[in-house]
Parts: C-alpha cells; structure tokens; sequence
C-alpha cells in the first residue's frame, strides 16, 4: 500500500494538470472517472508483488 501512496500522488497531479484544463472547458465527470481508472490496476499490481 505504501508503494501505490506516491504513484497516486504523481498520477493525481498529472491528472489535475492535464485534466483539470480539458474539464475546465468540458464536463468535471470525466475527472471523477480517471482517478478511479488509475486505482483499478494499482491494487491488482500489488497482489502479484506479493
């Protein structure tokens, strides 16, 4: 878990920055749906390092 905490971080950002300007002109849904399209593959990552 501790391993997803910065990749999260890093993906928030990039997201906020590239995604937060295409939202600002279209629609803020798009934003809701990314971030959680970047923590489906996170945990899967996570039981196979394990």
């Amino acid at each position: 878990m501790r391993d997803f905490g910065w990749l999260a971080l890093i993906l928030t950002r990039s997201l906020a920055q590239g995604s937060a300007c295409k939202n600002l002109g279209r629609n803020g849904q798009a934003q809701a749906i990314t971030p959680k399209a970047t923590y489906t593959p996170i945990p899967n990552r996570t039981g196979s390092r394990s």
